[in-house]
């Protein structure tokens, strides 16, 4: 009996929300969604929102043989020429966006977005399209960071079209390279991918956590980069930020530095997307945290921690309600970065110091 492509999607799950997902279920929704889904049943405030499986990312790929046509495009590139990685990113490109998503998969999608926005009373709800690939967030860092992030996307038709984008991201000549560097069945694993929609959080400040040193492994301090705005323009490396650190013994913020931050990553004025502004010149060089809200989110790190049992890195947001500072997590993760910096913190100067060394760790949340 001939299976058709609608009946194949009708009996694979399509979305899942946050709230009923584990850390287990990575392998159906990447490592993204299921620590965020972790997050929630820990008791920690998060955005909320729903995955896009992995499931449906695969029953795409059998439309019109789409997956044949993109192994052979990626088995055609040359591993090591930076044009034809570029012009098998093109052509993959191309083709998943050109490619239909079932009616069904785009319904379900449609209905989970309409339904996130009835829970906040919203009728087009700004969320985030952010990749979650199975590969990511684990305890290798290697894989993290190469595929696509979308913040500020309105509208059901705007989330299919960058839910597509997610899946397209998986052809970028880093990724492209990356893949064909491994054993076949991992750079199969690599190909599975899950896509978050989040609300967004209009943050006035956010940044990245280290419940461990970045730099020595140390295990009794917590490690918080901060700086104004949305937190894409500190986990890319696009600003420096403020630094505090804080003791678990005790709880007690220890060491702070406070960067010139000229510029911050805001909400675009046209309500889509975002754009880099100035920051107003009187809030460049002060802290944009004071001692009470680190301690409040080192406080909040300290129990993912505990939640996990290991070392974490987080990213976080920070708004106001009703005067008091809010803080929500966008991510958590196990901290790996600090085992790789050794090589390179034993060769830096001592004039490079913490902030370099978080910086450099910082960046490797790029592209979440």
């Amino acid at each position: 009996m001939t299976v058709s492509l609608e009946e194949t999607f009708v009996s694979a799950p399509v979305t899942r929300w946050f709230a009923d997902l584990l850390i287990t279920d990575r392998p159906t929704v990447g490592g993204k969604c299921a620590g965020l889904g972790e997050l929630v049943h820990a008791g920690v405030e998060v955005p909320d929102g729903f995955a896009v499986t992995v499931s449906a990312f695969e029953t795409f790929r059998a439309v019109d043989g789409l997956g044949d046509k993109l192994t052979a495009l990626v088995l055609g590139a040359e591993p090591g020429s930076v044009s034809s990685l570029a012009r098998a990113q093109d052509e993959a490109t191309t083709l998943v966006r050109r490619t239909a998503m079932p009616a069904a998969m785009a319904a379900e999608i449609r209905a989970g977005y309409h339904e996130l926005c009835a829970r906040f009373g919203v009728e087009d709800l700004p969320v985030a399209v952010r990749s979650s690939a199975v590969a990511e967030d684990g305890d290798a860092a290697s894989f993290a960071g190469q595929q696509e992030t979308f913040l500020w996307v309105v509208g059901a038709d705007s989330v299919l079209e960058h839910v597509k984008e997610c899946w397209a991201s998986l052809y970028t000549p880093q990724a492209i390279a990356y893949r064909t560097s491994l054993p076949e069945d991992q750079a199969s694993e690599a190909l599975r991918i899950s896509v978050a929609v989040q609300a967004m959080v209009d943050a006035e400040v956010a940044g990245v956590a280290f419940t461990v040193s970045p730099r020595t492994g140390d295990r009794s301090v917590v490690a918080i980069n901060a700086s104004w705005g949305l937190g894409h323009a500190v986990v890319s490396g696009e600003v420096t930020p403020d630094e505090f650190w804080v003791s678990k013994v005790g709880l007690e913020v220890t060491r702070t530095t406070v960067a010139h931050k000229a510029h911050r990553c805001v909400p675009d004025p046209s309500g889509r997307g975002t754009t880099t502004e100035d920051v107003p010149v009187d809030r460049r060089d002060v802290p944009c945290l004071d001692d009470a809200s680190v301690l409040q989110l080192a406080e909040m790190a300290i129990r993912v921690e505990r939640h996990y049992g290991c070392p974490q890195d987080i990213e976080w947001a920070m708004t106001h309600v009703d005067g008091e500072p809010r803080f929500v997590l966008l991510q958590s993760r196990p901290e790996t970065t600090w085992k790789q910096r050794q090589a390179e913190a034993r060769a830096m100067t001592p004039q490079a110091g913490y902030l370099s060394l978080i910086h450099a760790a910082a960046k490797r949340h790029g592209g979440r």
